[in-house]
């Protein structure tokens, strides 16, 4: 990828003025601009009052910083040398922060938080609901302080000054991206479903409350629609489904599920509320994937002995969406569940809790990590939810899972799962292994890609222009595949090939 960052520096060498060359400051720079193939680069006011003085101290040899905004290049800064560059993905649970060198195209740095809005909702039109009835203003300065705080911690973290960021990208549904743009949310979930911007947005540095400086590129993925947002957009750039020749999938997990499948010529998108079994949301033991989390778990089939993978090697505290797939599926295997998710008498690691049959996966002294059997019936719910979308959407094409060569995998999906555990219970379709391809947070890796590479903004448009959003909701065959789907792996196994 050629590395032609959305802010950059640039050094400029200038003749001085004499008696036979009385050239404006500002036009003088201009020509020295238009030398080195840099046309029509705005200069703000605020660079305009400092640029007598600059020029003057450096001998008219001048370092700027330059940036890409909506009209095209404006200079950002001058006299600095560091540029640096901040990607977001504003997720509805949690926000993640890259942080780029924008000289170099280094990542040097990542950072996240809880996005602090959980407190208002798990869900997101929980939050619409209380921004409705008066709660706008305390949702927007939420999300702002959360990611304030982010930023503000990762660029300590590095000795980066807040002034010497220069461009940030920022990806998030659409709600998300409104409630950072501190926009009407009101008219999103009432039909006909109306957003107050669906397009691009370069954002007023200032205007954000992002600590960066007051000049800096602020780029917002473009919406589809109301429930296809940035991230998506973000997501589907990140894994190139966008140039296949021939249809693939691209799953991306998190509190919501959202579905893509398409290829150069065409895109359709659909999204569903399937995620929350891996996001911690059906079982009191259930974290985000950091340190202290259970990521992955092994059982014996003969002994009955678990052998667990801990996040940072330290004791556990919780497991997360991975661990769970994995737990649920070895479980099964091994004979300790059954098809409908009930224990199977006569174990010794399952016993009850408050009239509730548990599994105990973990104890240290008196405190233990257990998995009980409505946990996991709220599992099975999630991912018959899941599968019976994807299934029913591919067919709604006239496609079957035989006719997909390649599956990008993202969100909590795409983090260190292993499709082998994931296919054993019915949560992902029984095709080849190999065409499954894990990308981690696609949303944040689409939001790096264009913070570093300006051209790909034109692909972000036509990915954009290219998509259809198909409602599944009230699909009639979904509720019917959602029954057996109910089941390990499902009733009809065959379905799971296509």
């Amino acid at each position: 990828m050629n590395h032609s960052p959305l802010a950059f520096h640039c050094g400029v060498t200038l003749s001085p003025p004499s008696p036979s060359d009385k050239t404006a400051d500002a036009d003088r720079l201009a020509g020295g601009l238009q030398r080195q193939g840099l046309e029509d680069v705005t200069v703000p006011l605020d660079i305009l009052r400092r640029l007598p003085a600059e020029l003057r101290r450096s001998g008219f040899r001048l370092d700027l910083v330059i940036g890409l905004s909506g009209e095209g290049l404006r200079i950002l800064d001058v006299g600095k040398t560091r540029v640096f560059g901040i990607a977001l993905d504003i997720g509805s649970t949690n926000i993640e922060c890259l942080l780029y060198d924008l000289g170099t195209g280094e990542k040097i740095g990542e950072a996240g938080v809880e996005n602090p809005q959980v407190y208002f909702g798990y869900d997101v039109l929980t939050r619409v609901q209380r921004s409705m009835t008066g709660e706008f203003a305390d949702l927007v300065r939420s999300l702002s302080e959360g990611i304030r705080g982010v930023i503000a911690r990762n660029c300590e973290m590095h000795g980066i000054a807040s002034d010497e960021i220069y461009a940030v990208t920022v990806a998030g549904n659409t709600i998300m991206s409104h409630f950072f743009l501190g926009l009407d949310v009101d008219n999103i979930p009432l039909s006909p479903y109306i957003p107050v911007v669906n397009r691009s947005f370069f954002a007023d540095a200032g205007g954000t409350g992002l600590p960066v400086n007051s000049n800096a590129v602020v780029y917002v993925f473009p919406n589809a629609g109301s429930y296809v947002g940035g991230d998506v957009i973000s997501g589907i750039l990140f894994s190139g489904l966008y140039r296949e020749e021939e249809p693939a999938l691209f799953i991306d997990v998190g509190t919501n599920v959202e579905i893509t499948l398409g290829c150069r010529d065409w895109i359709m998108v659909g999204a569903g509320a399937a995620g929350p079994a891996l996001e911690g949301g059906v079982a009191n033991i259930g974290k985000k994937a950091e340190a202290g989390t259970i990521s992955r778990v092994r059982i014996d089939r003969r002994s009955r002995k678990i052998a667990l993978e801990v996040i940072g090697g330290t004791e556990p505290g919780g497991i997360c969406g991975s661990g769970l797939i994995d737990l649920v599926s070895e479980m099964y295997s091994a004979g300790i569940i059954d098809q409908s998710g009930k224990f199977n008498g006569g174990r010794d690691e399952v016993i009850e809790r408050d009239g509730v049959k548990s599994y105990l996966l973990f104890r240290s002294g008196d405190t233990g990590l257990y998995l009980n059997e409505n946990e996991i019936k709220n599992f099975l719910l999630s991912k018959a939810a899941m599968f019976s979308f994807l299934y029913v959407f591919v067919r709604s094409v006239g496609l079957s899972f035989r006719d997909i060569k390649k599956v990008y995998v993202a969100g909590a999906l795409g983090c260190g799962i292993d499709p082998e555990k994931a296919i054993t219970i019915g949560m992902l379709p029984d095709i080849p292994r190999e065409r499954f391809l894990p990308l981690g947070n696609s949303s944040i890796g689409g939001a790096g890609e264009v913070l570093l590479q300006r051209g790909l903004l034109k692909e972000v448009e036509d990915i954009a222009s290219k998509i259809t959003y198909r409602e599944m909701n009230e699909d009639a065959e979904l509720m019917h595949v959602l029954q057996g789907a109910m089941f390990i792996p499902h009733t009809d196994p065959e379905i799971l090939k296509g």
